[in-house]
């Protein structure tokens, strides 16, 4: 019987063994060094056990550094919105507060140094949400809506807010209009097209900018063209990264923060709607997107045309009850509301709120903070406020806090929403639209 057999000796060698019958009777046997070769096939096993266990490995600390890269974006993600929400408290009362001084009291001097107070709010309030933003892209935090809608709906307004700002620029505006659908996250696209514009109106000093759009393929190339001082091939990746800003020209206004560009990238990244950017240096620059076409069988309806607004009266001597844990908060809300002729109830804890209300006639409106000491929150307060009134006193949440969990509370109870920092002529435009809806 044929055979194969292999032999270690003590002094390493291995020695393969082969019997082989022969066809006219006999046998053969055979005796073949084999050390090199089996030492060769043993390390290349050895290589490829070893090999397999480093991608195991390697795969395992990829894993672990995705994992730890996650929840660090969580982890930021949770700091800003802690942080902001902190932040935006203090930046809420002085708006409150610069919104409530009397302008016929303040010399004219004094008044320039407050436009110059609230241009320093408005950047700090920028930067807030601009960080804020970065870390909801980074974390995947923001959902996307895709739609088919007409690009000139989301083009056309913004070309006649560019068409005041050119003018009062001393520039010339142009926008050519398309009858192209596209389909895309309205919203999100419309930050990163605000982006390109604002940054475009910024930087040029003389002669233009254009918005317009170009088909390429199934493509939409949305582009944004100005005159300004171009980028340098060198510089023109950087742009793109956080507080990374080109350096202002003489006579130019007020710089960017650096974050626009920034958020415009990841928004974009998030969409799948690639950026491209040329520029020549001392000519220009074109900024754009390109994002897929729309069918035409897929196109929302229009919203039904809004009913004329009814001019509202400023109401004067309504009794307003205020509820916020925060005094200085509390205190500049108070102080603009009195200063536009409001009675008003103040209380930093839903059991204040209750004492100061008990057996008093129920307020025409209430404006509590989201989250109160404690753990309570606002809504529940308003809540049991209603029992004790026994009526629907309309409600306003106002709140630092901007994730969606509080914009759906709010919408559960039935309550408007007003982010913080509260902007006073939105606040005053709710209060009126409430205030008539309850006395018709």
């Amino acid at each position: 019987t044929a055979y194969v057999h292999e032999r270690a000796l003590p002094d390493g060698m291995v020695i393969e063994i082969r019997g082989t019958p022969m066809p006219g009777g006999g046998f053969v046997t055979s005796y073949s060094d084999v050390s090199a070769y089996t030492r060769a096939t043993q390390a290349l096993k050895e290589a490829n056990d070893t090999l397999e266990q480093r991608v195991a490995m390697r795969t395992r600390e990829q894993a672990q550094a995705k994992a730890e890269a996650e929840r660090a974006n969580v982890a930021k993600t949770r700091f800003l919105a802690a942080t902001s929400h902190d932040l935006v408290q203090p930046l809420h009362a002085a708006r409150l507060f610069l919104a409530a001084t009397d302008r016929a009291q303040v010399s004219a001097e004094n008044g320039v140094l407050l436009d110059r107070i609230g241009d320093s709010l408005s950047a700090a309030e920028q930067l807030l949400s601009g960080l804020l933003d970065i870390s909801k892209l980074d974390a995947g935090a923001l959902p996307v809506q895709r739609e088919t809608l007409a690009a000139d709906e989301l083009l056309g307004p913004l070309a006649r807010e560019c068409e005041a700002l050119a003018a009062a620029r001393g520039i010339a505006f142009r926008y050519h209009p398309t009858r192209a659908l596209l389909h895309s996250d309205g919203a999100l696209l419309r930050r990163v097209l605000q982006n390109f514009l604002s940054n475009a109106m910024r930087y040029t000093l003389r002669g233009g900018v254009l918005l317009g759009v170009r088909r390429a393929g199934t493509l939409l190339r949305i582009e944004v063209w100005d005159t300004g001082p171009g980028i340098a091939p060198a510089h023109q990746q950087e742009i793109f990264e956080e507080f990374r800003r080109l350096q202002a020209q003489d006579g130019v206004g007020e710089r960017g923060l650096g974050l626009g560009l920034a958020i415009s990238e990841r928004i974009a990244g998030l969409l799948g709607h690639p950026i491209t950017l040329r520029s020549w240096p001392g000519r220009g620059s074109v900024f754009a997107i390109s994002v897929p076409l729309g069918m035409a069988g897929q196109l929302r309806a229009p919203a039904p045309p809004a009913a004329a607004e009814t001019v509202l009266r400023r109401p004067r001597g309504v009794r307003v009850l205020i509820l916020d844990n925060e005094p200085l908060a509390l205190a500049g809300l108070r102080a603009l509301l009195e200063r536009w002729g409001h009675s008003v109830i103040a209380a930093t804890s839903a059991d204040e709120a209750l004492r100061l209300c008990s057996g008093q006639p129920p307020p025409a409106l209430a404006l509590v903070d989201y989250h109160l000491d404690a753990g309570q929150s606002g809504i529940t307060a308003a809540a049991e406020l209603r029992k004790l009134w026994g009526c629907e006193v309309p409600c306003v949440v106002v709140t630092a806090d901007s994730t969606r969990a509080a914009r759906d509370a709010a919408a559960a109870a039935g309550y408007a929403l007003l982010q913080k920092p509260v902007k006073p002529a939105a606040l005053r435009a709710l209060m009126q639209s409430l205030l008539a809806e309850a006395q018709a």
